[in-house]
């Protein structure tokens, strides 16, 4: 009895046996991801792909059918995006226009030749017998509003290559720039060196670097308005004078028709007021006014260095107290804003007619020769097509006494006919 009530209570004290949380789990226990986690994943990245490649394709049929439409109104696949197509990074002056651009919409006909010029082609050495004037300004040179050859400077060349150009009778020039022998000068070509945006310290650079090669004979400047921001500035910032083109990525995104209809046309930017962010108080300042001038000059200079002969020419724009104000409401969000920019306005023109007197430079004064209208002007500077007609008008009455005699001595004085 004894013996068997030993091995009882020796049973009773032996504790029972449980399992370790950390031993080794069952054989049946998967370790690792399991065949059907893999499978879920496997599905998901499947899914998100072909969401990818039918975005893509229905991306890619919007695209082509966009292509078709706008082919089928006779515009280029560009026409949407406007604001990136037209210019391409330029080493001093920021930007420049693109060579070889073909722009085609309800609003634009725009083609540039391989030089970047608006207009047709031109021979590079100039060619025996032909003189060139080259026209340096900004967007109402390039001619945003005008169509294909209906810009200033092709109207120009026409009628100075008419069959009979009225009272002009170029002769052989001894210049180095100019035709020489014994043979007169048989054709004239006007250069449209307009780019949109350009200040006077742009149009430096690109003078100097891509129009002085081309052996212009005359540079007539038709600019100013492009600077009046600077001139009623405290501090002269060369960098704000060279801004840089658009980024490539936006550049390429521009050859996109879907691109360039969400971007410019469902979303588009505010649009600009052909002014200076100035208030009713804004005047120029004596930093700006030294500036002005400085780069005014140093262009006169740099034409003269270059051979070549600089004509002034004042811009018609929407700065005279008896302007319409279907053109004049471009120039201020209430009455003193205008007259505060017609004042800057008017400071410019006079600014441009005093240089040309202190730099015996031969002046065309187109602000005194034309009417301020709608009917000339799309905005407070861009001209119409009617606009570009007047003013190329303007300018070959004012180039008659130059081209009347190629070796004659410069005229000095302002070139004024009577008001069109």
């Amino acid at each position: 009895m004894d013996r068997i009530a030993r091995e009882t209570s020796k049973t009773k004290a032996s504790p029972p046996h449980v399992e370790h949380p950390m031993s080794t789990p069952p054989p049946h226990t998967p370790l690792g991801p399991q065949p059907g986690g893999i499978a879920r994943r496997r599905r998901r990245w499947l899914a998100l792909l072909a969401a990818l490649i039918g975005l893509g394709i229905a991306l890619g049929l919007a695209e082509i059918g966009l292509r078709v439409y706008v082919a089928s109104r006779g515009w280029t696949a560009n026409c949407y995006a406007t604001g990136l197509v037209f210019f391409v990074p330029h080493p001093q002056a920021g930007y420049t226009l693109r060579r070889n651009l073909r722009l085609r919409s309800t609003t634009y006909d725009v083609h540039t030749n391989s030089l970047g010029l608006r207009g047709p082609e031109i021979e590079v050495p100039k060619p025996h017998g032909t003189l060139r004037i080259a026209v340096l300004g900004g967007s109402s040179v390039f001619g945003y509003l005008a169509g294909r050859n209906e810009d200033s400077c092709r109207i120009l060349e026409a009628e100075l290559n008419a069959p009979t150009p009225p009272s002009i009778h170029a002769t052989p020039s001894t210049d180095a720039n100019t035709t020489t022998g014994a043979h007169p000068a048989k054709r004239f070509e006007v250069l449209n060196a307009g780019v949109p945006g350009y200040n006077m310290h742009q149009c430096l650079q690109r003078f100097e670097t891509e129009i002085a090669p081309l052996a212009p004979d005359w540079v007539l400047l038709y600019l100013g308005w492009n600077d009046s921001e600077f001139a009623i500035r405290e501090t002269e910032s060369l960098q704000a004078k060279t801004p840089a083109a658009p980024p490539w990525s936006q550049r390429a995104l521009s050859h996109s028709v879907l691109y360039g209809l969400l971007r410019f046309r469902l979303f588009p930017a505010a649009r600009p007021k052909f002014a200076p962010p100035a208030g009713a108080e804004t005047r120029i300042t004596a930093q700006g006014e030294a500036g002005f001038q400085r780069d005014l000059r140093a262009l006169i200079q740099s034409v003269r260095e270059q051979g070549a002969t600089p004509i002034l020419s004042t811009q018609l724009m929407a700065a005279r107290a008896e302007c319409d104000n279907g053109a004049t409401h471009f120039l201020g969000n209430s009455p003193e804003q205008i007259a505060a920019n017609q004042r800057i306005a008017q400071w410019i023109t006079q600014t441009i007619r005093d240089a040309a007197s202190e730099t015996q430079t031969p002046l065309i004064d187109v602000s005194q020769l034309l009417t301020c209208n709608p009917d000339y002007l799309g905005d407070a500077i861009h001209l119409t097509a009617e606009g570009h007609r007047a003013v190329a008008q303007a300018w070959l009455d004012g180039l008659k006494p130059l081209l009347s005699n190629v070796n004659g001595p410069a005229n000095n004085d302002s070139l004024q006919t009577s008001e069109l």
